[in-house]
């Protein structure tokens, strides 16, 4: 795998941690309120959430791409069409605000990092959308690991780095204010990604 493999593997990752909904929302909250090492704690159990996730889209695709080429590639299709309708409903939504007063009676972080993140079906989905743009028959254990950790690991760390920036520096109701346009950004970035993306699998019958 190249040096590109990974950066467009990552810049989808980044995009999908960074993107404003409830978990960022959750964790401002309880960074602000409870204090930071409660915003790392949330941090630390949303990546497992989503290790877990990672680590299933990567089992099932392989299984699927190894007896059932046809239907690999109908889910890599999808999946590519899914991440630019995504990026345009990002750019659409004008009017997505973060929640962040909402109450919550657990204040266990960890529990509810991880809760948020694995009862989340839709985080599934993108991570089937993700992956399957990224396996390949000959993708050796190593790279189904890599990939595994890196979407975990970038995940933890986004939200590890926003905890430190709200609790040091005030800045939730910067982010209230700006969240229209960090996803705005996210659907430029998806947009472009996936047009790449849809352009390297259908070359191979139509270029």
């Amino acid at each position: 795998m190249n040096n590109l493999f990974w950066v467009q593997f990552a810049a989808i990752c980044i995009v999908g941690a960074m993107s404003p909904g409830p978990s960022m929302a959750l964790i401002i909250r309880n960074s602000i309120k409870y204090g930071r090492l409660s915003g790392v704690l949330f941090s630390l159990g949303h990546a497992i959430g989503i290790g877990i996730y990672a680590t299933v889209s990567v089992a099932g695709l392989q299984i699927i791409l190894i007896n059932n080429i046809f239907l690999f590639n109908a889910i890599q299709f999808c999946g590519s069409v899914f991440l630019l309708i995504l990026g345009i409903l990002f750019l659409r939504d004008t009017e997505h605000k973060l929640s962040i007063e909402g109450e919550k009676k657990n204040v266990n972080s960890f529990m509810q990092g991880f809760a948020i993140s694995i009862l989340n079906p839709k985080i599934l989905i993108w991570f089937a959308a993700i992956f399957s743009q990224f396996i390949e028959i000959s993708s050796t254990n190593f790279v189904k690991l890599g990939m595994v950790l890196i979407a975990s690991s970038i995940d933890g760390l986004w939200y590890i780095i926003l905890t430190i920036v709200v609790t040091g520096f005030g800045l939730k109701q910067f982010l209230e204010n700006n969240a229209n346009i960090i996803q705005k950004i996210s659907g430029i970035v998806l947009i472009f990604i996936s047009i790449l993306i849809l352009y390297k699998t259908l070359s191979p019958y139509f270029f």
